[in-house]
């Protein structure tokens, strides 16, 4: 496969058998690992044009050595994870000791969970994933539950 690029952004374009199977599955969203040595969360998404993509983050892009152009094997397996992303202990930790809060976060779509998740991993230091993961619980309970409006 060829990594692209598009801004920001890189991708691959991902064959439609592929996705085919992990619809028939069920699922559009699985564990990639690029390289055979980076392995994450993904989903398959669609192309106007038609086909299937999925985004590569610039931090793996840099862990490989890759930009646009480059040529990548990559492997997909089902993602049984269970919101199909690593919760980080931080947030784990305060969704266990806030029940209301808990709760309230089981009750989200899958989608906004995983973006809450994602929120938090994005902070480097632990100490900034307890606050953030502080900040995610409090906004929740006060029924804001938007990943992108979240933290405004």
């Amino acid at each position: 496969m060829i990594l692209l690029g598009c801004l920001r952004m890189h991708y691959l374009m991902v064959d439609n058998y592929i996705v085919d199977s992990f619809k028939n599955s069920g699922s559009k969203r699985a564990l990639c690992k690029l390289n055979n040595q980076v392995e994450f969360h993904c989903a398959f998404m669609s192309k106007k044009e038609g086909g299937y993509f999925i985004n590569i983050g610039m931090t793996i892009c840099k862990k490989l050595k890759i930009k646009e152009g480059s040529i990548v094997s990559a492997a997909f397996m089902a993602d049984n994870s269970e919101y199909q992303f690593e919760m980080p202990e931080e947030l784990k930790e305060v969704l266990d000791l806030d029940s209301d809060a808990n709760k309230i976060f089981q009750k989200l779509t899958e989608g906004n969970q995983r973006g809450l998740i994602y929120l938090v991993t994005q902070v480097k230091s632990s100490e900034k994933r307890i606050e953030r993961a502080l900040k995610i619980a409090d906004r929740i309970k006060k029924g804001v539950t938007s990943p992108r409006t979240i933290l405004k």
